[in-house]
This record gives structure tokens, C-alpha cells and sequence, in this order.
């Protein structure tokens, strides 16, 4: 199989990303290093809502700014970018994706607030946003899904 599947334990809540675009991420992780980066998960949801596909992802906006241990993700050009893929594909923002380099795929405090932020915001539009965490290096990476659910806690994705 070329996906990769995350899903919570009742199988409630499920992501599938691919492993090329997996790999693409791990890339550009990679060319990060030492420090941390970003960006957004593009995707759409199945008839049934049950499952976020990722179709694509947006590198770091070229405004964005980051460190060792810390990462703002600018929004330079993204509003032209999400309105295109709406229009061409119907496939809309799902999420946040970043990156915690030779470290764990762990949820940090700031991860926790700011998509609770996102989850809980009018501008987003997106209540149930999707935090990808991938952490490590080329020796070995792993990665972390998790689900804001709004006004709830989030969900761990296996």
C-alpha cells in the first residue's frame, strides 16, 4: 500500500496521507535543519466524514520565521494558494503540519494552543483541524497525528 494511516483507537477519526508526500516532508525537514518548519495540510474529507485524505501540503510561507525549538508559520500567498486549490480541485486547509527536529513527535504546550486557536477560530473555518508532528532525522524520523476536536481535548492517531 503507498498510504500511510492514522486512526484514533475506536477508528472514529482516520488520516491518510501518502508515502511520497511523507518522504517529501521528511525533505524538506531535512533541509531545515537544525531548525524547526512548517506548514499546511491540504486534503479533503470522504461522503462519510470519517476519513481526512492529505492530498498536498504548503512548505513554510516565505514569512514564516523559526528556530531550534520554535516555528511561526507566516501567510504570506496563502490565501491565493488555498483559493486556488478550492477552485481546481475542491480540496481546502484540513490542517497544520511541522516539524521538531532530532527530537520526539510529541505535542509541545504551544502545538496544544495553537490549534485549540485554530479549532475554536471563525477565520479558519475548520473545527476539527489535523496537527501533523513529524520529529527526528534521517537516522529516524516518526511522526505524530492528532485531531483538535473544538471545545473538546484532542485525539492521539495511531
Amino acid at each position: 500500500m503507498n498510504n500511510l494511516t492514522f486512526q484514533d483507537s475506536k477508528a472514529l477519526y482516520k488520516v491518510t496521507i501518502s508515502k511520497k508526500l511523507m518522504k517529501y516532508i521528511q525533505k524538506l525537514c531535512h533541509q531545515s535543519l537544525p531548525n524547526e518548519t512548517g506548514g499546511i495540510l491540504i486534503g479533503y474529507y470522504t461522503d462519510k466524514l470519517n476519513l481526512a485524505v492529505v492530498t498536498k501540503i504548503l512548505n513554510a510561507p516565505a514569512d514564516s520565521r523559526s528556530g531550534p525549538t520554535w516555528f511561526y508559520r507566516g501567510t504570506s500567498g496563502i490565501k491565493k494558494s488555498l483559493d486556488t486549490l478550492w477552485k481546481s480541485k475542491k480540496q481546502f486547509y484540513i490542517g497544520e503540519w511541522h516539524y521538531h527536529p532530532n527530537s520526539s513527535s510529541n505535542l509541545s504546550y504551544q502545538d496544544i494552543k495553537q490549534m485549540k486557536f485554530i479549532a475554536n477560530s471563525p477565520s479558519y473555518n475548520c473545527p476539527e483541524p489535523i496537527l501533523l508532528i513529524i520529529g527526528g532525522n534521517d537516522l529516524k524520523w516518526e511522526e505524530s497525528i492528532y485531531i483538535f476536536t473544538k471545545g473538546k481535548e484532542y485525539i492521539y492517531l495511531r
